[in-house]
């Protein structure tokens, strides 16, 4: 079991504080929708949308849609931060994860503490679909030095003490990017597809290593 499932499924459950107090964590979470990504291909990316590092899609395709982008903010003391972010495929409540990979990866060979992730350089994490990230990267191939003004803009007017949002539409399109600070800034970030107790697929959420479990649980 990844170190964090135990959580991932209490937060779907509205039971993650409790979850918190019986493993001696301090804070609580507060969830946030933040907006609705546009999928096109069903092909979804997940990376630091202000540097491209990763362009790969995930190897599972879900149906073309708009989906529910959450996050779950976790307060400590003054503090709070982006724990995880999900893209909420339906309503039903996952009963186990698995990794999402891109392709070359296999999660038989993690050994048990490892994972894949994508890498994190401007504290920014984002979900969008395939099509939206090549359209992206044409975008900032436009520009100087890769930078999307307007992108920053809607990032910093959205500053909440400790993190950032954004729901930022490519002009004159309608793909969009729902982008999120990454916990506690840069670093390498896993994501996991959540399943319900039929086996269907209902979630994907990034985990941003903030709560950190111990294999004890």
């Amino acid at each position: 079991m990844y170190i964090n499932e135990k959580l991932m499924i209490a937060l779907r459950n509205h039971m993650a504080d409790d979850f918190l107090k019986e493993n001696k964590q301090e804070g609580y979470f507060r969830e946030q929708e933040l907006a609705k990504i546009k999928l096109p291909t069903g092909k979804i990316v997940a990376n630091d949308p202000l540097v491209l590092g990763e362009m790969e899609a995930f190897t599972i395709r879900v149906p073309s849609g708009e989906y529910p982008v959450v996050l779950y903010i976790y307060h400590n003391n003054d503090d709070q931060r982006v724990a995880f972010a999900e893209m909420r495929l339906n309503e039903k409540i996952p009963v186990r994860f698995e990794p999402a990979l891109v392709e070359g990866q296999e999660a038989e060979a993690l050994e048990e503490d490892e994972f894949f992730g994508y890498g994190v350089d401007t504290g920014t994490g984002c979900f969008m679909d395939e099509q939206t990230c090549k359209k992206l990267e044409a975008l900032m191939d436009t520009t100087e030095y890769g930078e999307l003004t307007e992108f920053d803009k809607l990032l910093e007017e959205s500053y909440v003490d400790t993190y950032m949002t954004a729901n930022f539409v490519l002009p004159e399109t309608d793909f969009n990017v729902v982008a999120f600070s990454s916990g506690y800034g840069d670093g390498c970030y896993p994501s996991f597809w959540g399943y319900d107790a039929s086996g269907e697929l209902c979630c994907l959420i990034t985990d941003f290593c903030v709560i950190d479990m111990d294999d004890n649980e």
